[in-house]
């Protein structure tokens, strides 16, 4: 027989402890940055944000995916979505799970990200990790000086 062990923060107070620590510790990290206050421990999958001096850069962990089963979209208003589904093979409505604690259907993280040349972003997906950059606009562009007679 093969079953996991359930955890009991009552038997072990200790790593309820920690558990909780972190939870704590990743919600007083978040800043006011404009990529959003969600906690990477509290979503669906983990993103890391760089900001560069002319780009963003996101790194999203995404193990077990294929590349056709993500999405990557940015709208008019300016809103960045990551998306990816792992949908359920058929036969398997005909296996018994003993354990099954990979999650599927669909994951997505959205931020809002103004201020970015579209035309310039750069996608990529190897080994689980998925690679977004994300060119800003520079200080003047979209400014225009008008000659004064």
């Amino acid at each position: 027989m093969f079953r996991t062990q359930p955890f009991n923060i009552r038997n072990n107070a200790e790593k309820g402890r920690e558990v909780l620590e972190k939870v704590f510790d990743a919600a007083m990290e978040q800043s006011f940055h404009p990529f959003g206050k969600v906690s990477g421990a509290l979503s669906s999958f983990r993103v890391d944000v760089i900001d560069a001096d002319d780009k963003y850069e996101l790194y999203a962990e995404l193990p077990g995916f294929n590349k056709d089963e993500i999405t990557v979209s940015y709208d008019e208003g300016n809103h960045l979505v990551i998306s990816a589904q792992r949908i359920d093979d058929e036969t398997e409505e005909e296996i018994k799970y003993i354990c099954r604690e990979r999650k599927r259907g669909k994951f997505e993280r959205e931020f809002y990200v103004d201020d970015i040349v579209s035309d310039e972003t750069t996608v990529s997906f190897e080994n689980g990790l998925l690679h977004i950059t994300l060119v800003k606009e520079s200080a003047d562009s979209g400014k225009k000086i008008f000659d004064i007679n």
